[in-house]
């Protein structure tokens, strides 16, 4: 049974969820992995090129690398529930994965280390929340979330501007991600200061300013 529910959501997501928020055009251009055609060997490429850029025309970039740890774990199944369904899955697939994730039995890991009895949501019980490791829908399911935020997060900072020689093509970004680790840029276009970069990047990190 777990077999037949793993391969209908990897069928689902790939088929389905997947091209729909390709083509809708829902996905972030800075997210990276989890995606055809968009490896983390491409995002790793794209990295280099930015510092390349910076260091040959000589303008301060200050970059920020962050890792979300046990990124799975803590994702929300309701708020993927929502994005999942703005990208074409059916209501009734997502209540019907809800309640599987949600009556899985589980172990449970703590600083203390391992449970030796696992733990199943009961009516009344504490809810665990985070998507169970090793579902085939987790990388889909964070590539759509997290490039909800990273397109916000593009509006709202002011990151970089790489422009070619002939200032006919442009390209702004905060950064790039690749899965759920991601480095945010941000330059400092009035001193040319580590410091003002450090600050944008700070304010970056707080959500920009939303004024």
């Amino acid at each position: 049974m777990e077999g037949d529910f793993n391969e209908y959501l990897k069928w689902a997501f790939n088929q389905h969820v997947m091209p729909n928020a390709e083509e809708s055009g829902n996905l972030s251009p800075h997210q990276w992995g989890g995606r055809k055609g968009r490896s983390a060997i491409a995002c790793a490429f794209r990295k280099l090129i930015t510092s390349e850029y910076f260091r040959i025309v000589k303008e301060t970039v200050v970059s920020f690398p962050g890792d979300l740890q046990s990124n799975f774990d803590r994702m929300l199944p309701s708020f993927n529930s929502i994005f999942a369904m703005k990208n074409g899955l059916a209501d009734t697939v997502c209540r019907c994965r809800a309640e599987t994730v949600e009556r899985f039995e589980r172990l449970v890991k703590t600083a203390a280390g391992v449970s030796n009895r696992t733990y199943k949501y009961e009516d009344g019980n504490v809810k665990m929340g985070g998507e169970v490791q090793g579902k085939p829908d987790n990388m889909q399911l964070w590539t759509i979330t997290s490039s909800y935020l990273l397109n916000l997060h593009n509006r709202l900072c002011q990151g970089v501007t790489l422009v070619d020689p002939t200032k006919s093509l442009v390209s702004r970004r905060t950064g790039d991600a690749c899965v759920d680790d991601k480095d945010s840029l941000a330059s400092a276009p009035i001193t040319e200061t580590a410091e003002e970069g450090a600050e944008n990047i700070e304010k970056s990190a707080m959500g920009g300013n939303t004024s």
